[in-house]
């Protein structure tokens, strides 16, 4: 996979996470004390194991009267059991799994590790997707039903005041007046080719404080969520690059000149 010629790029950009997942039809007859074999397959590569509440089943829908991203539907039983994080030794990687749902995060951390870019990001996912949906055919009969997929991208932009948000984003100027928080967001229905919508590109930028509690930034999120147009890795693998070209697009629009200049913008 190579990085598409029209993409704006940074030498420098304030990229704190990236987010690529799959969901899945649940497993049948499958029990949390399954969970570690599935950690065998990870465990050279991501040795650290945290245990979260599990997340519910969530589907992009479009049209009727109730619109909303992420409605919470179930089909059939819903899993049971944990979330398990799988995280790398040096905390900028980790997987996590449950029975119906797949997620890789790049973190940023104090240490050296520079962000190994979407293609690579990308090529490990499905690598370890594979991995678990080979686990799935051999030990229960499954064939991995991908039923949704979502990217993201959460940046951290340190500012000295929120009134500043004018010269970080397009979207508004708020100069004039003091801003002691700020908090919005927007979705976009993404069409396909055959005009009909088929994702959502969710636009959440929030007034935040880093972990000293005094430096002020904000918190800039797009995440691209849906459904790919088949069931299997190929479609869903398309799908994130898909979202990844809008992501970043939208990036390069709502943020200003003078931003992308600090960002290193490459020209």
């Amino acid at each position: 996979m190579q990085r598409p010629d029209h993409l704006p790029d940074f030498t420098d950009p304030p990229l704190d996470e990236v987010v690529l997942g799959v969901q899945f039809a649940p497993v049948p007859a499958y029990a949390s004390v399954y969970s570690m074999k599935v950690w065998d397959i990870f465990e050279a590569e991501f040795p650290k194991v945290e245990e979260y509440p599990i997340l519910e089943p969530q589907f992009e829908t479009f049209g009727g009267a109730n619109i909303q991203a992420g409605p919470k539907i179930h089909i059939g039983a819903a899993p049971t059991g944990s979330r398990l994080w799988f995280i790398s030794e040096d905390d900028n990687h980790l997987v996590q799994f449950q029975p119906d749902r797949f997620i890789t995060n790049w973190r940023r951390q104090p240490n050296t590790q520079s962000y190994p870019r979407f293609e690579g990001l990308a090529e490990a996912f499905e690598a370890n997707v594979t991995k678990l949906a080979n686990h799935f055919a051999s030990d229960f009969a499954y064939q991995m039903d991908i039923n949704q997929a979502e990217v993201a991208y959460i940046n951290i932009i340190p500012v000295e005041k929120f009134s500043q948000a004018g010269e970080w984003f397009e979207l508004w100027n708020v100069g004039a007046f003091d801003v002691e928080a700020l908090n919005t967001s927007f979705n976009e229905v993404i069409l396909g080719g055959d005009g009909k919508p088929f994702a959502r590109l969710n636009h959440q930028i929030q007034s935040v404080f880093e972990a000293d509690g005094k430096q002020r930034a904000f918190r800039l999120s797009l995440a691209f969520k849906g459904k790919p147009s088949g069931n299997d890795l190929e479609s869903a693998m398309k799908f994130l690059a898909t979202g990844r070209d809008a992501i970043v697009t939208r990036f390069g629009e709502i943020t200003t000149d003078k931003a992308q200049r600090i960002w290193g913008r490459v020209e």
